[in-house]
């Protein structure tokens, strides 16, 4: 299947680890040109050096910090300097798993305004900066990347998510008529490098293996009875952001392997 992104420009937040540099690696394996961009350089760089070897693609690193403003336009700006515009943003970038995930008596609420600030509104932010080159080509796909713990009490942290999914369906009423589409991924627990380090330091406290921890938490728990890996949320992302998902937008999709068990209408 042709996705039609062959000299697309694509911006992935969160570029550098995990699902957002998964994304941007098949990205650029289908012909985009892309920018990752994430707050630390020396990762960035590297991420953006290993996509280039495995790919051939066009791969750029640009420094960002979606919590603040000028940084999210300066981003943008810089992207449409060197390509001419910007056609994708996927936004990935955040704490994984949130920094409010405690009792409501120990929770801290600049941790909780934190998590909101760069995922919440730096999505905001992105696609704020981004819409006007998207309406000005008559075109454009915009791909949140969020959690499911916008469906779930599991933690604080995750009503970031839930409000993602308004922004996501606002702003896919508000750009539809432009030619944008905009949508929202919640990965189940998926084998990133945070995820990993989180697991193997959990494991370690219940003096258990790795492996027993991931099968009692992230296997047995799904339908498909393992963890996800990042290619599977990515290959979701790639699709909503190409031109054969036209018809799909405002919608909230959990890429979960049968993790969560509502039944959604």
């Amino acid at each position: 299947m042709d996705l039609g992104l062959k000299g697309k420009v694509a911006i992935v937040t969160g570029g550098s680890v995990g699902i957002g540099a998964e994304t941007a690696r098949k990205l650029a394996g289908e012909g985009a040109r892309v920018v990752i961009a994430a707050r630390t350089r020396t990762t960035l760089e590297q991420a953006a050096e290993k996509i280039r070897a495995e790919t051939g693609g066009e791969v750029v690193a640009i420094p960002v910090d979606t919590s603040d403003n000028l940084s999210a336009r300066q981003l943008v700006d810089e992207t449409v300097r060197q390509f001419g515009g910007v056609d994708i943003l996927v936004n990935c970038a955040a704490h994984p798993g949130g920094l409010v995930r405690n009792s409501l008596d120990e929770a801290d609420e600049d941790n909780l305004l934190l998590d909101l600030n760069i995922k919440l509104v730096g999505y905001f932010r992105m696609c704020k900066a981004c819409a006007p080159h998207m309406r000005k080509a008559g075109w454009g796909r915009i791909v949140n990347v969020g959690g499911l713990t916008a469906r779930s009490t599991e933690a604080l942290s995750g009503l970031r998510n839930t409000a993602l999914v308004h922004l996501t369906k606002t702003l896919s009423d508000q750009l539809g008529p432009d030619g944008i589409t905009v949508n929202i991924v919640h990965p189940g627990v998926t084998r990133t490098e945070h995820v990993e380090t989180w697991f193997a330091e959990m494991a370690a406290k219940e003096g258990i293996s790795y492996e027993a921890f991931v099968q009692r938490e992230a296997a047995d728990p799904a339908a498909i009875r393992r963890m996800l890996e990042p290619e599977e949320v990515a290959d979701v992302i790639v699709f909503l952001a190409s031109r054969r998902a036209s018809g799909l937008t405002g919608e909230s999709i959990a890429v979960d392997g049968g993790l969560s068990r509502a039944v959604f209408l």
